[in-house]
């Protein structure tokens, strides 16, 4: 199964667009990367992932069950999820001109 989702990768409509990564470029990879075990190549290709995961987590858990504080945590992971995705973002647009 990696190996195929490693063959069939879809394209990021803004990268061929415009030829610039998006936010969200090496979500995919990072993906199969997680699903291969390499938790450090996964990180390098996209940071927020795991985050990203965690958050979707908590969403659902909160949807089911219901917590008192549950829509804060949500909150609060959704924008640690994005600011770990534009500090991450940020850099690789820096990191272009050097």
């Amino acid at each position: 199964m990696i190996d195929w989702l490693e063959h069939h990768l879809l394209a990021c409509p803004i990268k061929s667009s415009f030829g610039l990564d998006c936010p969200g470029c090496g979500s995919q990879r990072a993906f199969i990367s997680l699903l291969k075990g390499n938790l450090i190549e996964s990180l390098s290709y996209h940071a927020a992932l795991i985050p990203f995961m965690i958050t979707i987590a908590m969403l659902i858990l909160q949807l089911i069950k219901k917590h008192d504080h549950g829509g804060i945590w949500v909150m609060w992971c959704f924008i640690v999820t994005s600011g770990i995705t534009l500090i991450q973002y940020i850099i690789k647009q820096v990191m272009l001109f050097y």
